[in-house]
């Protein structure tokens, strides 16, 4: 009778027959219920529920935090970097003629965390999933101080907030718009395109699978290390020196300074605690101790634990997990040592041989020390951590021929 139109009913209504009939345009849009009658008529009562289930109930409430940075801490953090001695690190680090690397790193790396996280403040914020995206503190202020008025009885205090809130909102929107807007215009910036592509779009990300497995981490570690179990080469490391007329490979301050003012700020943060966007403002103040790690690390031929440890984190890569295959490792390696590989990458690649079956000019397109470095031997080693789900990949030369190359 009503091909486009769904009807809900599939009940009696009276007696055995179905008399009462609910159409709607809308598949799907309510669930039908009989209910009983309504005082002496012979039809029973229909209740219709929508079938849409509100997003406030779809998506629980999260409570998430955040690192604020008040206004003035980049300038704090650089004063503070600026009047620090570093020698006092170097000379803690000393025992006689022994240099403990380990110690410098691990000290300077705690020093640059901990100075973070005083000028910086951590706020703890609740998302919901029907929260708007334009919504702004000054319109929070608005409706709690509407939300006031209201409880008050106060009608002339009710009336002007609700016309303060009304035009908090068209700014809040117009600002919204306008910031999307900018998202669009600048082409140069990619993140930013996708990002308001993505909100004009709707997309939204896949929601995170949680599991309250206590034995996940363990059973995760075990199986992104099952290729590494049958590994039964010697650990060692090349020593320093093997030909005293080939200096070893030194870094200057200033391609670190360089290195570390084009530090993406948006990176994640590694297990240092330190952000990229430390690196970025501080990068005049932080040139000269971190080249001095990385000099000595090259003279002694140690990586410092604590830049190369990583930490592990397991993503889903299904809405429904069915087997630990589902689960995609990622690794959050200290960008610290990132700048470091791309200070060592350039003279890598250019003692590699020429016979590789590469183009030279492909390696100067990677971006990363170890896509490039498997061409020359480079192995990794994991040491796992069950409690933490985490790997320490430490990186070493073993034969001979390819010693050479962390000398000039």
């Amino acid at each position: 009778m009503l091909p486009k139109f769904k009807q809900y009913v599939d009940f009696e209504t009276r007696g055995e027959n179905i008399l009462d009939l609910v159409y709607t345009n809308t598949p799907e849009a309510y669930k039908a219920a009989p209910r009983p009658h309504l005082g002496h008529s012979d039809h029973i009562s229909v209740f219709l529920t929508p079938a849409y289930r509100p997003l406030l109930k779809q998506v629980r409430a999260e409570r998430k935090h955040t690192r604020v940075w008040p206004e003035g801490a980049a300038s704090a953090l650089q004063d503070c970097f600026l009047h620090t001695d570093w020698y006092v690190f170097r000379t803690a680090a000393s025992y006689d003629d022994l240099f403990n690397i380990e110690e410098y790193a691990e000290t300077v790396t705690s020093y640059i965390a901990k100075c973070t996280e005083d000028v910086t403040i951590m706020k703890t914020f609740t998302a919901r999933g029907n929260e708007k995206p334009w919504m702004t503190a000054e319109v929070r202020s608005l409706l709690r101080a509407r939300d006031a008025a209201y409880r008050a009885g106060n009608t002339a205090a009710l009336r002007s907030t609700r016309t303060a809130l009304e035009k908090g909102i068209r700014a809040a929107k117009r600002a919204f718009a306008g910031k999307i807007q900018g998202h669009l215009c600048d082409t140069g910036d990619t993140r930013r395109m996708w990002k308001g592509i993505q909100t004009l779009t709707g997309y939204k990300a896949r929601q995170q699978v949680t599991d309250t497995n206590t034995s996940l981490p363990d059973e995760l570690n075990n199986f992104f290390a099952r290729f590494d179990a049958a590994n039964t080469t010697p650990k060692g490391r090349a020593s320093p020196c093997l030909q005293t007329d080939q200096p070893v490979l030194t870094i200057d301050s200033m391609d670190t300074r360089r290195i570390l003012s084009k530090v993406n700020p948006w990176k994640a943060v590694g297990p240092d605690n330190i952000p990229g966007r430390v690196l970025k403002e501080c990068a005049e103040e932080l040139a000269d101790v971190l080249t001095n790690i990385f000099n000595i690390s090259l003279s002694q031929a140690i990586v410092p634990t604590s830049l190369k440890t990583s930490m592990i984190i397991p993503i889903a890569k299904k809405p429904v997990v069915a087997c630990l295959n589902d689960y995609r490792p990622v690794a959050l390696t200290p960008i610290i040592m990132k700048c470091f590989e791309r200070l060592v990458k350039p003279h890598i690649t250019a003692s590699l041989p020429s016979s590789l079956p590469i183009a030279p000019t492909v390696l100067q397109r990677m971006p990363s020390l170890p896509r490039c470095t498997q061409y020359s031997r480079i192995w990794k080693t994991k040491t796992h951590t069950p409690e933490s789900c985490t790997l320490t990949s430490a990186q070493r030369l073993t034969p001979s021929s390819h010693r050479d190359l962390w000398r000039n």
